[in-house]
């Protein structure tokens, strides 16, 4: 049978392309491009509209819109300021006029260009009072005549720069790539293209690189995103058969009597969302493949109680759990919130951290097999602690660890635990689809009843504000609740008015005198950060100043007042976050958000203040982070490119949400196994990255 994938495509070499000699073929190679798939793979990072070419002497000076003028280099000129600023000018005409065309500190420019090139320039225009024609940092193209122009359609393309490679040898080699498309079989049959309105694969790669209308282009890019997201699904898919396969899990005995019993034990009525979620690992854990499932929910959602019943669950079975946590801090909470929990099930827990002293006996415990929870940090995962029995592998805050010390916790020869991944930070659902596919997700989407709403604002750095940041500190003291106040340094800086945890410490150490102010931060000792979090706990201290070492772990009901100094310096996720530290007990709660001294709103970064409205407007973590995603762009969405994400070329996810569900939905549905076969050999070939995970940690 003939290969009609685009993996047939993938064995063509771009030396069998005209006009590609050696020289560019390994200009090529080093940009990655290597074959006829990787060239028409090659997107166009922009199109202009050719319709728009106009005569220089036809420019308004009123003209707000991006157009394009045709013409040619008379003069090329480099200048240089005091500053060392390169100021690359290039005096161009038409016949209708003279246009300048600036770049301000590229070197390529001067080298690239000379005197007689025809050239296409597309930008914003200037105009002088000259009537000269200026434009800052355009696009710009080489033609060798103006019928070269009118040979490239409606729409130019603009293609990402490669050295020793013009963009008009890019589309001709694209062009020829182009004929070859009609080769390949299409994945996708006609009837379900018609059902999504989508443009079959021929059309699409034609219409990227030479659409008549920008309706065209995004149409074509429509069709290429809901590809590239059914290779992430072709891909999941796979690795998840592929896990199941292999790997096999404890085999569990849990019926409905054991979720009664565990409903009756616990000091409060669940959410309908932790019900079901509870359900949903419940049923997991029963079977004999190992569970792989990602728990989010937002901030105060119950996240902990939902894993305390599959802890519950593993150890009834005799098997031993153990719950990793990215610090110490962390780890401790958890600490005191399973034995709250657990009480009445009378279940061995231990804590397991580089500063515990009795880790011997501990290690002991797990060798024989005990069933016992284990919560610790990193030191679980020593050569020293070897688990002879563990059923579920319960990981908090995944994205904080690396992809090797995730595996050390569940990788085992002959049995696979199952696996709880807990998330505090809120991810759009389909963006954890896209990032976690190959994990089941079940999401606490609700809080629990009673909850009052924190009250949030923004206050800038000015002496009134500082006073009124006093004032509600005052009011929350009177009324016998704690404080917290975060800052984002140590220790302050010469180069930074960033207000420092120290330097903040002292502040309010001066101004709240009557009470006991403490002081946390990642640097001190293991024990003094548990000292302190233990004295915060039982009410010694009023007012806690502390780094982000509190953005997770520390529960405090009597907590009632969150400061956050230099709020404009933390990220939308982050400040949510810590705002989550308080509205734990019945008492009214706000958060306050302090912008650095001597600053307004007006000296901030458009994407710092459109992080402060959109935190002191919404509580709903999961719509901050979609807001997020739209401010910051997807980055490294949850700290961690993971599973191909850095692969893909043309979907978004800040924007290609529909397409990422209606592309799932199209392949949950797919019964014919050959397309599914045709679609993972594609994906394999286009996301050689899947499944190796670029870190942050």
């Amino acid at each position: 049978m003939v290969d009609r994938s685009l993996n047939y495509l993938n064995e063509i070499p771009i030396s069998e392309l005209k006009g590609f000699g050696e020289k560019r073929v390994n200009s090529l190679h080093k940009s990655g491009i290597k074959s006829v798939t990787d060239l028409i793979r090659l997107f166009p990072k922009k199109h202009y509209d050719r319709s728009q070419i106009m005569n220089l002497s036809d420019v308004s000076p009123n003209n707000d819109k991006e157009i394009t003028i045709f013409g040619k280099i008379t003069d090329v000129s480099v200048f240089t300021t005091r500053t060392r600023l390169r100021i690359t000018t290039l005096t161009i005409t038409d016949d209708t006029g003279i246009a300048r065309a600036k770049w301000f500190g590229p070197q390529y420019i001067a080298s690239r260009y000379k005197k007689d090139d025809i050239v296409a320039v597309a930008g914003i225009p200037d105009v002088k009072k000259t009537g000269t024609v200026e434009f800052k940092n355009p696009a710009i193209e080489t033609f060798s005549s103006e019928q070269d122009l009118s040979e490239t359609g409606s729409f130019i393309s603009f293609y990402p720069k490669i050295d020793g490679v013009p963009n008009k040898i890019l589309r001709d080699g694209i062009k020829q790539a182009l004929k070859r498309i009609p080769e390949i079989k299409d994945i996708i049959d006609q009837k379900s293209l018609n059902d999504h309105s989508l443009y079959s694969r021929i059309d699409s790669y034609q219409k990227i690189h030479f659409p008549e209308s920008f309706d065209e282009y995004k149409e074509a890019k429509k069709r290429l995103a809901f590809d590239e997201f059914l290779y992430l699904q072709s891909l999941f898919n796979h690795s998840k058969k592929q896990y199941s396969a292999e790997k096999k899990a404890f085999e569990m005995n849990i019926d409905n009597l054991y979720f009664d019993l565990f409903q009756k034990q616990i000091p409060f009525e669940l959410t309908s969302s932790q019900k079901k979620c509870i359900n949903e690992i419940l049923n997991d854990i029963k079977k004999t493949s190992p569970m792989k499932r990602l728990l989010q929910g937002d901030v105060g959602s119950g996240k902990t109680i939902v894993a305390a019943a599959a802890v519950t669950a593993t150890i009834s079975n005799g098997k031993q759990v153990a719950l990793m946590a990215p610090t110490e801090v962390l780890a401790e909470q958890h600490m005191i919130s399973f034995r709250k929990y657990l009480e009445f099930f009378n279940i061995d827990i231990h804590l397991l951290t580089s500063s515990v002293k009795d880790r011997e006996n501990i290690y002991q415990i797990i060798e024989r097999g005990d069933p016992v929870l284990i919560i610790g940090t990193h030191a679980l995962i020593q050569e020293k602690v070897n688990f002879k029995n563990l059923g579920l592998a319960i990981i908090d805050e995944q994205q904080r660890f690396g992809v090797e010390q995730r595996k050390k916790l569940t990788d085992n020869d002959d049995y696979t635990p199952h696996q709880l991944v807990m998330t505090a930070t809120p991810i759009p659902r389909t963006t954890a689809l896209a990032i976690y596919g190959d994990l089941e997700l079940s999401v606490i989407d609700e809080l629990p009843p009673g909850r009052k709403k924190i009250k949030s604002r923004v206050l800038s750095g000015g002496k009134k504000d500082n006073k009124e940041v006093y004032a509600t500190a005052n009011e929350h003291l009177k009324n016998e609740s704690q404080i917290f106040v975060v800052c984002p340094y140590i220790e302050e800086s010469e180069n930074s008015d960033i207000k420092a945890a120290e330097n903040v410490f002292k502040l309010y150490e001066s101004e709240f005198e009557d009470y006991n102010v403490g002081l946390l931060h990642g640097k001190m000792k293991p024990d003094e950060k548990e000292h302190k979090m233990l004295q915060m706990q039982n009410g010694e201290i009023d007012i806690l100043v502390s780094t982000v070492v509190i953005e997770v772990g520390i529960d405090i009901t009597n907590a009632t007042l969150m400061i956050i100094e230099s709020a404009e310096r933390f990220g939308l996720n982050q400040l949510h976050q810590l705002r989550g530290r308080v509205g734990r007990g019945k008492k009214q709660s706000e958060c306050i958000f302090h912008i650095t001294e001597g600053k307004s709103n007006s000296k901030i970064t458009i994407d710092g203040q459109a992080r402060l409205k959109a935190i002191e407007e919404h509580d709903d973590g999961f719509k901050l982070s979609e807001l997020d995603l739209q401010i910051r762009g997807e980055g490294k969405v949850t700290g961690t490119t993971q599973s191909g994400l850095s692969d893909l070329k043309i979907a978004n996810l800040r924007t290609d949400y529909e397409i990422l569900e209606n592309s799932k939905d199209y392949f949950s549905n797919i019964n014919d196994v050959d397309i599914k076969n045709e679609l993972y050999k594609e994906a394999k070939m286009l996301f050689p990255n899947f499944g190796k995970i670029e870190d942050s940690t």
